[in-house]
């Protein structure tokens, strides 16, 4: 690389025209305040600490993200840089979450302690694991196996190699503490009852999930489901062959056992009534799910042979007679549509295409 000189803090230095203002100064023994650099990722500038003054340069730039030229007069520590780094701070631990907090956590929609129950499986303390997993989520066989993990998207092992499976790590624990006849299943310790009613209707992830804290809370909980069994879209929309039916009985067993009520194939509006439960609960938490397939407003979608995917996905689930001949065409390429797609060549079809409008 060629050599260049540059001139930080009135000291001469020479270095490479590959590097960067804050590389070059560390090189050399000349410290300036960062956070979020790292040499095996591409910098951004994030923390905003490395700012530095730039002779002929109006506004002051971030080492980290600046390269060096020949003939750079730089300065690292005067007013302007100190205000503003101290700007910065300020911002960084206003939402103090959000810097200390891995990205796997902020990424995990539940904000789980990714972490912690990692860490806790590493050690081989699998019953600890699932106590801190069910402290925001209290269905982890069943989201283990389902979730499309954005956490390991964003895992720092990207950087290095692969990210840790975290979704699988936590469908791990959760089965160990289900289907292991060694140790008593996990039940959270129960708050004392407050003489409280909480009518839930629907009997998915949405209400299973209020049915247990609320019911951890030590509220009376009871469950309102339109479907003949509990888990909505977990049974009724995904196979069997990516989330086993007898991993939601399993799950949902615990919640019973912690005191809920569950009553099925009452429907909201025929069964039961809005007035009937203001009447009757406290409070009510209406959990009813998506369950329209998406329209794709074009013409000839409502033509003969033409089926949703959640409604075939739930014909299938409940082995009601479907005609799919020969051939079939999948429109989509999200999570219905290849559960559609491998669903239908395990029931015989001979081909299967997939179409989709992007890439």
């Amino acid at each position: 690389m060629p050599k260049i000189r540059i001139n930080i803090n009135n000291i001469e230095i020479v270095t490479t025209d590959d590097k960067n203002i804050l590389q070059a100064a560390l090189e050399n023994n000349i410290e300036i305040p960062h956070l979020c650099f790292d040499e095996r990722l591409e910098a951004y500038g994030g923390c905003g600490m490395c700012v530095v003054e730039l002779e002929g340069m109006p506004k002051l730039v971030r080492a980290c993200a600046t390269p060096v030229k020949n003939g750079m007069v730089i300065q690292t520590n005067t007013e302007r840089t100190a205000a503003t780094r101290k700007t910065a701070l300020k911002l960084l631990v206003s939402d103090h979450r959000g810097d200390c907090r891995p990205p796997c956590m902020m990424a995990c929609p539940a904000h789980t302690d990714v972490q912690g129950y990692a860490g806790l499986i590493a050690n081989g303390q699998y019953k600890e694991a699932v106590k801190l997993i069910k402290e925001d989520l209290p269905i982890p066989a069943s989201i283990g196996r389902v979730c499309p993990h954005p956490c390991e998207t964003e895992c720092r092992r990207n950087a290095v190699e692969k990210p840790v499976s975290i979704a699988a790590l936590k469908a791990f624990a959760a089965d160990y503490d289900l289907f292991d006849d060694r140790e008593e299943t996990y039940m959270p310790e129960m708050q004392p009852k407050t003489g409280k009613k909480v009518a839930i209707i629907g009997a998915g992830p949405a209400g299973l999930s209020a049915a247990y804290f609320l019911s951890k809370d030590g509220h009376n909980v009871e469950v309102f489901e339109s479907m003949d069994k509990p888990g909505g879209m977990m049974r009724y929309g995904i196979p069997q062959y990516r989330l086993p039916k007898h991993v939601i009985d399993a799950e949902v067993k615990l919640i019973e056992n912690m005191g809920v009520k569950f009553n099925y194939n009452m429907r909201l509006g025929e069964d039961i009534t809005l007035t009937y439960l203001e009447k009757h609960y406290d409070a009510s938490f209406v959990a009813i799910g998506a369950w329209e397939s998406s329209a794709m407003r074009c013409d000839g979608e409502n033509a003969e042979g033409v089926i949703g995917g959640i409604d075939f996905l739930r014909q299938v689930t409940q082995n009601e007679p479907i005609k799919l001949g020969e051939k079939v065409l999948v429109v989509g390429g999200g999570n219905t549509a290849m559960d559609v797609a491998r669903t239908c060549v395990r029931l015989g079809v001979k081909e299967v295409r997939v179409v989709y409008r992007r890439t």
